[in-house]
């Protein structure tokens, strides 16, 4: 028998208490937070930079109808059945996205509330192209503006919801390895 031996078999009873010391809770409750990371946020930053990128798409929608140098020209009439159904095409992709981003989970209420709010200013323009279109109907270039204001408010709300998805895939990720 060894010496390491011997004195565990003298001092057993010592060691088999089945509290721990005094104090070490408190030590390993404070080595676990120091040891936790922080949880990623939407922080005011990242919401402002949306929001300047909604704006920034807002202005060259803007410019595009001033201009008159849209994309493609489609020969429809407000009243035709092609246009409806382009429009109806995008205002379902448009509602679609809204509840898709209304769905995802947020830190606060706020952040939702700001995003959603500059959202719906992109709803202002649309409401100012459709009086355009109705002062001027069958306006190509309103019919255009009309269309690629879907299209640009799309994409905003596509970048929107891939931003949201990675900062809600970072939290789970940060969650997995904190419990590895």
């Amino acid at each position: 028998m060894s010496d390491l031996e011997k004195y565990i078999t003298k001092m057993r009873g010592a060691l088999d208490s089945d509290e721990p010391g005094s104090g070490h809770l408190k030590r390993f409750s404070k080595k676990l937070k120091a040891q936790q990371q922080p949880v990623r946020r939407m922080n005011f930053r990242h919401a402002l930079q949306i929001a300047a990128s909604i704006a920034i798409i807002m202005a060259s929608g803007i410019v595009i109808v001033k201009s008159g140098k849209g994309g493609s020209k489609m020969a429809a009439n407000p009243a035709s059945e092609e246009f409806r159904q382009t429009n109806n095409f995008y205002a379902s992709q448009v509602n679609a996205r809204y509840e898709d981003i209304a769905a995802l989970p947020f830190n606060s209420g706020e952040e939702k509330e700001m995003l959603l709010e500059e959202l719906s200013e992109m709803d202002g323009y649309y409401q100012e192209l459709l009086k355009e279109l109705n002062a001027n109907p069958g306006d190509e270039r309103a019919m255009n503006a009309l269309i690629q204001h879907y299209q640009l408010k799309l994409q905003v709300m596509d970048q929107i919801l891939e931003q949201l998805i990675q900062v809600q895939n970072s939290k789970t990720n940060g969650y997995e390895k904190s419990n590895i």
